[in-house]
């Protein structure tokens, strides 16, 4: 497992990236992305230590350790159906409530 280190108080918190995933992959790709990502923290996740992550650019889905954001003056409160939309090019991030 390769661990990577992002430094999230160098990124931006923005709102446009679920829009641009909907605009690179279509409206139900983007939606089964999140819906993995959702699945893949309920069967790999440690309750609410970890986050599933979309990275925009790919589409590729990973689990980050929660406290990775609540050490960079960034703090949320966790809830099922979250995930986190990151793009490194752009250096942004969006955290989305995924809707049941």
């Amino acid at each position: 497992m390769k661990t990577v280190q992002i430094e999230f108080s160098k990124y931006e918190s923005v709102n446009f990236l679920w829009p641009e995933l909907i605009k690179d992959y279509g409206f139900d790709k983007a939606r089964k992305i999140v819906s993995q990502a959702i699945d893949l923290q309920k069967m790999n996740g440690r309750g609410n230590n970890t986050i599933p992550i979309i990275f925009s650019g790919t589409g590729g889905l990973a689990l980050i350790p929660l406290h990775m954001l609540e050490k960079e003056d960034f703090k949320i409160s966790y809830k099922d159906n979250q995930v986190l939309i990151f793009n490194l090019k752009r250096k942004s991030f969006q955290i989305l409530n995924e809707a049941n």
